[in-house]
Order: C-alpha cells, then sequence, then structure tokens
C-alpha cells in the first residue's frame, strides 16, 4: 500500500513536467493590426511595381532639364521662370522700400521758430513802430494827422515789416495751396524761393510804378498816400499770414484748407478798406472818380495776386514733373 503511493505520487510528476516544458516554450504569435500598414504598402509597391510600363523615348524627351541662375538653384530656378503661376519674370509694379521714411518735420520748426523770433526782435527793438502801425490801422483820422509823417521816417522798422510780410506771404501761399504735402527736400525750398522772388518783383514793380504815376500827374502827394495805405495793410496782412501759416502747418488737410479759405475771408477785408481809404485819399486830393479808381485797383491789384496765384500753381506743376 505505502509502495503504490509512492508510484502514484512518481507518475504525476512525470506527467506534469512536459506540460510546464510546453507551456514556457510556447512563443505568442504577433498581431496582425499592429503590421497591418506596412503589408498594404509594400503589397502597393509591389503592384504599381509589376503594372507600370517603363517610360517611352518621347516621354523621356519631353521631360526639361534645363538650367537658369537663381537663389533656388540652378534647376529650382529654371523651373520657377517656365512655370507662369510664380510671375518670376513679371515687373513689380510697385516698389516698396525696405527702410521706413519717417515724415521730416524739422524744417517747419525751424521756419516758423525763426520768423516769429524776427517778429519778437522787431517788437523788442521797434515797439512803438509797431503799436503806431495798429493804432493807423484802426483809425484813419489819426494815421494822416499825426502818425504818418512819424512812421515813413522810420525806414528800417519798415523795411524790416515789410520783409516779414514777403517771407509770411511765401509760406502762407506754400501751406495754402498744399505744397507741403507735394514737395520734400530741395524742391519745397525752391518752390517758396520762386514765390518770394515773384512777390519782391510784384511790389517793387507796384511801387515804382506808383511812384512814377504820381511824378507823372503831377500828384506826388496822393500817391505816396496811397503808397503809405497799400504798405501799411500790408504790414498787418503779413502778421495775420504767418499765425495762420502757422496752425495751417500742423493741422490736417481738411482743417488747413478751412483755416487758408477763413484767412482768405479776412484779407478781403482788409483789401477791402484799403481800397475805401484809397478812394479817400484820391477823392479828396485828385478828385478822382470812383470807376478811374476801380480800373487802377484791378490793374495794380487784383491783375498782379491773380497772376501770383497762377505763376504759383503752374510752379507746382512744374516741379513735380509737369509742363509750363
Amino acid at each position: 500500500m505505502y509502495r503504490f503511493k509512492h508510484l502514484m505520487i512518481i507518475l504525476f510528476l512525470l506527467g506534469m513536467s512536459p506540460a510546464a516544458a510546453q507551456e514556457s516554450g510556447f512563443a505568442v504569435p504577433e498581431q496582425v493590426s499592429t503590421n497591418i500598414d506596412s503589408l498594404i504598402a509594400d503589397s502597393v509597391r509591389k503592384a504599381f511595381i509589376l503594372n507600370h510600363r517603363a517610360i517611352d523615348s518621347a516621354e523621356l524627351n519631353r521631360v526639361e532639364l534645363g538650367q537658369a541662375k537663381g537663389f533656388y538653384g540652378k534647376y529650382v530656378s529654371k523651373y520657377i521662370v517656365s512655370v507662369q503661376f510664380y510671375k518670376a519674370n513679371a515687373k513689380a509694379f510697385r516698389q516698396f522700400p525696405s527702410k521706413r521714411n519717417l515724415p521730416r518735420l524739422e524744417w517747419m520748426f525751424y521756419s516758423f521758430a525763426v520768423l516769429f523770433l524776427f517778429l519778437s526782435l522787431i517788437n523788442a527793438v521797434f515797439g512803438p513802430y509797431l503799436h503806431k502801425v495798429f493804432r493807423v490801422f484802426a483809425n484813419a483820422g489819426f494815421a494822416y494827422r499825426q502818425a504818418k509823417d512819424q512812421m515813413t521816417q522810420a525806414t528800417l522798422a519798415a523795411s524790416l515789416m515789410n520783409l516779414l510780410f514777403i517771407l509770411s506771404g511765401a509760406i502762407f501761399v506754400f501751406f495754402g495751396l498744399g505744397g507741403n504735402r507735394l514737395f520734400s527736400g530741395v524742391e519745397r525750398w525752391q518752390s517758396i524761393g520762386l514765390i518770394i522772388i515773384f512777390l519782391v518783383i510784384v511790389y517793387a514793380t507796384k511801387y515804382l510804378f506808383l511812384q512814377l504815376m504820381g511824378w507823372i500827374f503831377n500828384l506826388r502827394e496822393s500817391f505816396e498816400g496811397y503808397v503809405f495805405i497799400v504798405f501799411l495793410n500790408n504790414k498787418i496782412s503779413g502778421i495775420l499770414m504767418l499765425f495762420a501759416s502757422f496752425l495751417m502747418a500742423f493741422t490736417g488737410p481738411g482743417s488747413s484748407f478751412l483755416i487758408f479759405k477763413l484767412s482768405l475771408f479776412l484779407l478781403g477785408i482788409i483789401f477791402l478798406i484799403r481800397l475805401i481809404r484809397g478812394f479817400q485819399v484820391f477823392s479828396k486830393q485828385a478828385k478822382l472818380g470812383l470807376f478811374n479808381f476801380l480800373l487802377a485797383v484791378i490793374s495794380l491789384e487784383i491783375l498782379p495776386s491773380a497772376v501770383l496765384l497762377k505763376f504759383t500753381s503752374r510752379t507746382f506743376d512744374f516741379l513735380m514733373g509737369g509742363y509750363l
């Protein structure tokens, strides 16, 4: 009985050893799903190779492997030139600067600084004269009775105020006609310089012509009184145009044009005052009629101003590449 038990145990152990060996040496097969993409790719590649026909000589000759100089290499540059999509040979319709050019406004600052400093020096040195200018302009009776002789003797102060009128008038016309948005650099100073030269020619010719007419008709006192009124109003107009130009320089195009129109309205009022006082002088001393006086004003005042504006506009067109 005891031996039988031992024999059964030995037989059980011998039967278990092959099963354990089989379990330890059993390999789990690889899943098909993890390798299905590579299998499909290989199958497609083999099918393409087997079914694709060889390239004939005609197809081979249509392949162009030309070379061209370019940034992308010889072969790629040749391809870019041949394909119309890239437009490699098309000319640029606009040039884009690589450097940002900011608007230079320093010239306006220094120009107005010089003009206002010039006016302040006149006020500091010839303060009584400048005070008389405003007083005479507001009171015509005072002008011809007391202050006319005193003001005509102050030739230096009068010349400086006339110079201020020329400079401020040139700046006023330049900004009023939009020259600041059209010109830059040398062209800006050329246009301003031409306006200054033309103003000097107009008023110098007007002064000499009035003096000549006074000598011819033996009415020197009447013409000298009218010249005094003209240049007195010019001094007031010069100060007005200086402040108006300062406002137009540092505002937008819409506000600048509005200020220009308002300034022209005020200058028109000053011009009307000049006409009334000039007619008073000629009617009292020369017995000149209104019709003759208006003809003289049109020929001496309105026509030169119209020619000045026309000349300035044509000058702008010429400097911008147009023709006179």
